[in-house]
C-alpha cells in the first residue's frame, strides 16, 4: 500500500471532529430505503481530515428544484451537461458559507427503482456510494488537496479509494475470502477482476481515471 492510499484509509487513532450533517429535504418523494442512515455510515468511514470544512450532505429529489434550476446546465470534462442528468452536486464554500453536498436520490436510483435488484444491500450501497464518494472527492480536490488535472478524474480516483475503504469495513468477511482465493489462484483472480472493471469502462459506467485506479490497486492487494 502506497503512502497516498494509506492516508485515504487509515482512520485509527485520529480524533474525529463532528461529521457533516445528513439532511433529508424531499418534496413529493419518498426513497424506497433508508438512504440517510446509509449515507451516515459511509461518511463515518471517511478519514476526518478529508471532511474538514464540509458541513452538510443534503438528500433531496430532482423535482424539488425550481423549474429554472432544473433547466440549467453545468460543466463536466469541458462539456455542458444538463443538470437534469446529475445525481449529485458539490457546492464549495462561498461568502462565509461552508461547503456542502447535494444528492438527488431519485436520479441516483431511477433506473433501478422498479427492479427487485434494488432490494440487494450491495447494489443500494454501490449506487449511493458512487455519488457520495465522488462528491466528497470534489471536496478533497477543491478544499483539501488540489491537483492540476481534470477535476472529474480527480473525483473519480478519490471515489475509488473511499469506496474501497468502505468495502473493507462493511464486508470484512468477503475481503478475507477474496484474499484466500487470490492466494491460491492469483492470476485467475486478477484476470476476473480486470475483466469486470473493463466491462464497466466499455459501457461508459466509469472513467479511464477510475479504471486505472481500481486495476492498479486490485493488482497490488
Amino acid at each position: 500500500m502506497n503512502a497516498t492510499d494509506q492516508e485515504a484509509v487509515d482512520t485509527q487513532n485520529v480524533p474525529r471532529p463532528a461529521l457533516p450533517k445528513v439532511i433529508e429535504a424531499y418534496t413529493g418523494y419518498a426513497p424506497p430505503f433508508d438512504v440517510a442512515r446509509l449515507v451516515e455510515r459511509m461518511i463515518a468511514t471517511v478519514p476526518p481530515k478529508y471532511l474538514n470544512g464540509l458541513s452538510e450532505v443534503v438528500l433531496t429529489n430532482f423535482s424539488n428544484l425550481s423549474r429554472k434550476t432544473r433547466r440549467t446546465t453545468t460543466k463536466s470534462r469541458g462539456r455542458k451537461v444538463k443538470i437534469a442528468r446529475a445525481a449529485g452536486r458539490y457546492h464549495p464554500a462561498w461568502k462565509n458559507q461552508p461547503a456542502w453536498i447535494e444528492i438527488f436520490v431519485d436520479n441516483t436510483i431511477r433506473s433501478w427503482e422498479r427492479r427487485w435488484w434494488l432490494k440487494l444491500r450491495i447494489l443500494r450501497e454501490s449506487l449511493i456510494g458512487d455519488v457520495l464518494f465522488h462528491e466528497i472527492g470534489h471536496h478533497i480536490h477543491f478544499a483539501i488537496r488540489p491537483e492540476y488535472r481534470e477535476r472529474e478524474d480527480v473525483a473519480d480516483v478519490w471515489k475509488a479509494r473511499l469506496s474501497r475503504n468502505w468495502s473493507r469495513r462493511a464486508y470484512p468477511l468477503l475481503r478475507a475470502i477474496s484474499r484466500v482465493f487470490k492466494f491460491f489462484a492469483r492470476s485467475l483472480f486478477d484476470s476476473l477482476i480486470r475483466r469486470s472493471i473493463e466491462k464497466e469502462l466499455v459501457k461508459g459506467l466509469i472513467s479511464r481515471a477510475e479504471f486505472d485506479e481500481r486495476t492498479k490497486k486490485a493488482s497490488h492487494e
